[in-house]
């Protein structure tokens, strides 16, 4: 199914993806609040989940006071105090264990709902966008921003949210400690952060920057891995292993560029953190050791101080320590969110109906479709195809016969005029119900992970075996199917690469006819295969279009000799209409290409080809 702007596809060097380029400049705060927004979903759990953390922190900040009541006690040679502390202390050791045990399940059970839940939203939401919006999107690209960057969130959700909660906390504690047991030393051990805040938020604005440059350039790189696995065969028929490589090597140089200009950035962040601390540590030392010579404070009051600025600084440490993955995964957010952000094009009218049975009768009102509106590829199209019958599209390649394929099936809208089935104006009903009640074989048939019975099943689930097989026999696949190990229960791998082409192409139209549908579209269904293979489906066909709507878009004009009506398409208008004999009499642009065509194709029968090639 061709995209936007023809049937062929080009080999090209990677960048990132346009959302990249274009990447929006949203503010830490609103990504966040999105992103914790997932949390609270669950409020209870996450209300008990921050009650213990606060438990869990506010424990962790007693044990320094006890060591410095315990030291006075012990200058003072006080046995009964020193006991109670010791029992004390005990206490606050087991109470901290239990909190930090429910902490510690909590936080595992929301952050792996959260991620549960943001990659449910994700792929829900890319089931829904337009093929305009894939038409021009590195594969790579989205399956890394619904994996790589989602990954990143949950990090940063998970462990460093939690960890700021923690830290700010005993910073907000130590603050209230220290001021309550000596104002002055209090005072002497914050001389340093306004410093260390400033320069915090002026360096942070460059981490920033760094990171998502990072984001970028992993994308790139996914995605190129993609298309070259995904075009294995394609890159090793024309001998392009070397430009692959050398593609490759451009954008795995760019990413790990982008990671040593982070490291770089955050090998500076880290030292000046350690120094900041040494300074204020220095200054404790100093102004506190002089206040216990002079008696104005007593050796476990310094104790206490010099482990609380060291504590004090941990936080800070620890948030530069997080820093990394809070700048990738912020990075990373504005990603996902511009998935989820992205508008679906086709969507429900409000009052849109319910499609019943339909008969099948599709008529294209006066409708013009450009996949730009400035650069129509269908004009003023007026067409009535009547339930039952067979019609035919032909034309050359490019002139907008799998777009009138695409329309029907409401992937797009048209720009001008309307098209209906059973009367019915599509964007009047609801897309489900009219999708339910249509078919498509595609020239290369996409077959899912599995076995072929589950393939071909697809199309209608609650199908027994002996109606898959019964429709295999019907379209000629049976035979084929039989042959291999394993049967109906072979596995045929990703897209089916444990078939052929003409194989694959059988499964897809069994999976068809199983499905029953009341149009069937059929996209070059014939024209990547062989003619002995093609001559199994022709005999085929008489069951897989007997009544329905049926529309073959194809290049072989053998293939459409029998269609009710032929419908020729030039320069995205209809030129010609007719049945074969008709069109051939008019001497017009069908009976050129159908001359064009059998002059090139010999004739090719099972009589005349006793040995036909294996499918």
């Amino acid at each position: 199914m061709h995209g936007p702007g023809g049937g062929g596809g080009h080999f090209h060097g990677f960048q990132a993806d346009e959302d990249d380029e274009k990447i929006r400049q949203v503010p830490d705060s609103i990504l966040a609040l999105r992103m914790l927004r997932y949390t609270l979903r669950y409020k209870k759990r996450a209300a008990l989940m921050f009650g213990a953390v606060m438990l869990t922190t506010g424990l962790n900040l007693l044990p320094p006071l006890l060591y410095g009541y315990a030291l006075d006690q012990i200058q003072g040679l006080d046995t009964t105090g020193l006991t109670i502390i010791a029992v004390g202390y005990l206490g606050v050791i087991l109470a901290t264990y239990a909190a930090s045990y429910a902490q510690n399940y909590l936080l595992e059970w929301l952050f792996g709902r959260m991620e549960y839940d943001m990659r449910e939203d994700i792929f829900e939401h890319i089931q829904k966008l337009s093929l305009r919006y894939f038409a021009d999107k590195e594969v790579g690209s989205i399956v890394s921003r619904a994996t790589n960057d989602i990954d990143k969130i949950s990090e940063l959700i998970s462990s460093g949210l939690i960890t700021v909660v923690a830290d700010l906390l005993t910073l907000i504690g130590i603050v209230i400690i220290m001021f309550s047991i000596n104002v002055r030393l209090s005072l002497v051990s914050f001389a340093m952060i306004p410093i260390m805040v400033v320069w915090m938020f002026v360096w942070g604005k460059r981490v920033r920057t760094v990171y998502r440059e990072t984001r970028r350039s992993i994308a790139s790189v996914s995605a190129q891995m993609e298309e070259s696995v995904s075009g294995i065969k394609e890159i090793q028929s024309f001998s392009k292993e070397s430009e692959t490589r050398k593609e490759f090597k451009q954008v795995n140089e760019t990413n790990m560029a982008a990671n040593v200009e982070a490291g770089r950035v955050m090998s500076v962040f880290y030292p000046t953190v350690n120094f900041f601390t040494a300074v204020d540590q220095a200054l404790v030392l100093w102004f506190g050791g002089a206040d216990v010579i002079q008696g104005i404070v007593t050796v476990g009051t310094l104790f206490i101080f010099m482990t609380y600025i060291t504590r004090f600084f941990q936080p800070i440490q620890d948030l530069s320590n997080f820093w990394n993955s809070v700048q990738s995964a912020l990075a990373a957010s504005e990603r996902v969110f511009a998935i989820i952000d992205s508008p679906i094009e086709i969507v429900d009218d409000p009052n849109a109906d319910e499609l019943g049975t339909i008969q099948g009768r599709i008529v294209f009102e006066h409708m013009t479709f450009g996949y730009e509106r400035d650069h129509p590829i269908l004009v003023d199209i007026d067409l009535d195809i009547k339930p039952n019958t067979t019609v035919a599209l032909v034309g050359p390649t490019g002139v907008g016969k799998t777009t009138m394929a695409n329309l029907l099936y409401r992937f797009y809208d048209p720009t001008e005029g309307r098209i209906t089935v059973d009367g019915h104006d599509l964007r009047k009903v609801k897309v489900e119900s009219l999708r339910r009640q249509m078919g498509v074989v595609l020239q290369d048939p996409f077959l899912f992970s599995g076995t072929i019975m589950n393939n071909i099943r697809y199309s209608r689930p609650s199908a027994t075996d002996d109606e898959v097989v019964t429709v295999s026999k019907a379209i000629g696949a049976h035979d084929f199917i039989m042959r291999l190990p394993e049967g109906y229960q072979t596995e045929v791998k990703e897209r089916g690469g444990r078939l052929s082409v003409g194989q694959r192409q059988l499964v897809s139209l069994a999976r068809a006819l199983l499905a029953n549908p009341r149009i069937l579209i059929m996209d070059e269904a014939t024209s990547s295969i062989d003619a002995y293979t093609e001559l199994i489906i022709q005999k085929a066909m008489n069951n897989l279009l007997k009544n329905r709507t049926a529309i073959v878009i194809a290049h072989r004009l053998s293939t459409v000799r029998n269609a009710d009506q032929i419908i020729v398409i030039e320069g995205g208008r209809i030129a010609e209409k007719g049945t074969h004999e008709e069109l051939l009499k008019n001497g017009g642009l069908y009976k050129k290409l159908y001359e064009m065509q059998f002059k090139a194709e010999p004739d090719e029968t099972p009589e005349t080809n006793p040995n036909p090639p294996p499918i």
